[in-house]
């Protein structure tokens, strides 16, 4: 290749070389920032854990319908008794009439019941059958809304890496919008987001 043609071939193919090292500086800027953020996995865990809608809820309260059944209905029981004793005598053919002394008795009873028809159907299951319908409603909502939250987020962080400029409007308004979505995400999580990229534990 002639010295014409190599200089030629450096001048086009320089500058694309240059925009290619720009755009991987931004990216390197950019890039740890989502390296340090949580997963999608580790929100929902959260999420789940901070509404209290953990599936293992539902499981402990079976086990204790189950185990409430097999527990007998204790009965205890206290009696105090006063029987007040009359008597009376005659003499000369006059009745005389004696009260006391007062005869006292204490009792005590305690009996154990069980209802067995509660090992076959307990009447708790239907309740508890209730709550999980609700529960699982509730956890299905804010896993939904933390899903779009932070895929939406994902998305606009990838979407700055086309705008170098942090000072043009297409930058800041999608700035704007990423910490809209991570008060979103830290509100469904207890603030989960914000104190992982905080570096807080």
């Amino acid at each position: 290749m002639s010295l014409k043609k190599y200089l030629i071939c450096v001048h086009l193919i320089l500058p694309f070389f240059i925009c290619l090292s720009s755009f991987a500086e931004e990216l390197h800027i950019l890039q740890p920032t989502f390296e340090d953020e949580p997963t999608i996995l580790e929100l929902q865990r959260a999420a789940i854990r901070y509404a209290e809608v953990n599936p293992n809820k539902i499981t402990n309260w079976r086990r204790q319908a189950a185990i409430k059944a097999l527990l007998p209905e204790v009965s205890v029981g206290y009696d105090k008794n006063t029987y007040r004793t009359v008597s009376s005598s005659s003499s000369k053919g006059e009745i005389t009439f004696a009260v006391g002394p007062d005869d006292l008795s204490y009792g005590w009873d305690f009996s154990l019941s069980w209802d067995l028809g509660e090992l076959v159907y307990n009447h708790d299951q239907t309740t508890i059958d209730s709550r999980s319908k609700l529960m699982v409603q509730l956890r299905n909502d804010i896993l939904e809304q933390l899903n779009q939250a932070y895929f939406e987020r994902k998305r606009l962080q990838a979407e700055l890496i086309k705008y170098p400029d942090k000072t043009s409007q297409a930058y800041q308004e999608r700035e704007l919008k990423i910490e809209e979505l991570t008060a979103t995400i830290d509100g469904l999580t207890g603030g989960y987001l914000s104190r992982r990229i905080e570096g807080k534990f």
